[in-house]
């Protein structure tokens, strides 16, 4: 699910507590999502979409077109969370991502959490804003700083570490590798 706020609600955030009340009610799942996904540890998680709430709600004067207001606030989630993965170890157990119903077999969870865990920072990033988040290359571009083309890159180079370590040998088809272009 991606963020699509209608401009009234920002505008009516713009104009008094009670809209950003609304605006943030909104935003706090998604924020928190993509939080989780990237850190892999709930307290983390509910601290970097808190934050990132918290540096929305700072800004929101700033933001001059409300229709970028979705990869504004993507950039915004993504870097508090990989502010906080940068600061602290963080650990996940199997059983809250059983309990998010992420995987079905346990095995299967370890391994991908496994997987994704050794993956460095920029990499993991992508892969949780293109899979979970379901964002193209463009808007992971958006949402990180970083250009397209070096988000393909981190994308490609993810798939295969993700395809190695998970012993998946055969390469993905030709049409989900041109599926974010």
């Amino acid at each position: 699910m991606r963020l699509a706020l209608e401009s009234d609600l920002i505008k009516n955030a713009r104009a008094g507590e009670a809209g950003l009340e609304r605006l943030i009610t909104a935003v706090w799942p998604e924020a928190y999502r993509i939080a989780f996904a990237i850190l892999h540890d709930a307290g983390l998680a509910e601290d970097a979409a808190q934050e990132a709430c918290a540096a929305m709600v700072r800004s929101l004067s700033r933001l001059r077109n409300s229709s970028a207001f979705s990869s504004w606030s993507y950039k915004i989630i993504t870097n508090q969370a990989l502010t906080l993965a940068r600061r602290r170890p963080r650990t996940q157990t199997l059983d809250v991502m059983m309990n998010r119903g992420i995987y079905d077999d346990r095995t299967d969870a370890l391994d991908m959490y496994r997987a994704i865990t050794t993956l460095p920072l920029e990499q993991r990033a992508a892969i949780v804003l293109h899979y979970y988040a379901g964002l193209k290359s463009g808007e992971i571009a958006a949402a990180t700083g970083l250009p397209a083309p070096t988000i393909r890159f981190h994308l490609m180079l993810a798939r295969r570490a993700l395809r190695k370590a998970l012993s998946l040998d055969t390469p993905p088809p030709f049409d989900e590798v041109l599926s974010d272009v």
